[in-house]
């Protein structure tokens, strides 16, 4: 199901509008560098989200530039507004890829919680919003897989300025989640051990893969992963 504040109408129209004549918001990044700017040299807790189109390879042989172009602009953008719509805030676009984070300072089991129903929500938007309207332009529909995980992470200014260098994060949990879309089904949600322990009794199935063999520091027991 979309969350309820998600208008399917109104992204429906969005969608439409973006495929005639463009992208329909400014794919920006400077509401999460404001936030990273008030935890400077500083470490904090985060849940690290990624959206991945699951196939983008035989997408990019398959396109012309331009469509291909417009396709990942019209990903990014639908799945911009949705982390926003959760309290996310979007850290950088990657290819075909948006990641985003979750501020868990405050409340841990809110913000794992917000990304889980935030990657559930994206997939949905997909299935229901982008991939008829990709359809009926004769575009070929996309699939995309979401993994999430939950830790601190360090907050590195590079430069001197704190207003024009640029900044971002490093954490094992960044490193961790990027690991993880590899062994997400398509159209699934995979999530670490950390963020599945703060995700109360959410119906999650434990991934069991002889590839996967990441420790988890605290235990020195496999980390484990989980899928939605």
């Amino acid at each position: 199901m979309l969350s309820p504040t998600i208008d399917m109408k109104q992204m429906q129209a969005r969608i439409e509008r973006t495929l005639e004549r463009g992208v329909q918001i400014d794919l920006s990044t400077a509401l999460c560098k404001r936030y990273l700017r008030r935890h400077a040299s500083c470490k904090t807790n985060v849940v690290v989200l990624y959206v991945d189109i699951d196939g983008s390879t035989k997408l990019t042989l398959s396109l012309p530039s331009t469509q291909l172009a417009l396709v990942l602009q019209l990903f990014s953008q639908e799945m911009s507004l949705v982390v926003g719509n959760y309290g996310g805030y979007v850290l950088k676009y990657v290819g075909d890829a948006v990641i985003a984070l979750f501020p868990a300072e405050h409340d841990v089991e809110r913000a794992c919680m917000n990304a889980l129903e935030c990657g559930r929500t994206m997939l949905e938007a997909i299935k229901v919003g982008m991939n008829p309207a990709l359809k009926s332009r004769g575009l070929p529909e996309i699939g995309a897989k979401v993994s999430m995980d939950y830790g601190d992470v360090l907050v590195v200014l590079y430069g001197k300025s704190l207003e024009n260098s640029h900044i971002d994060i490093i954490g094992s949990n960044i490193s961790m989640a990027a690991k993880m879309l590899g062994f997400a089904p398509s159209g699934k949600v995979v999530m670490g051990q950390r963020a599945r322990e703060n995700v109360g009794t959410a119906d999650l199935q434990e991934i069991d893969s002889a590839d996967w063999q990441y420790v988890d520091e605290r235990t020195k027991g496999r980390y484990r992963l989980y899928v939605a």
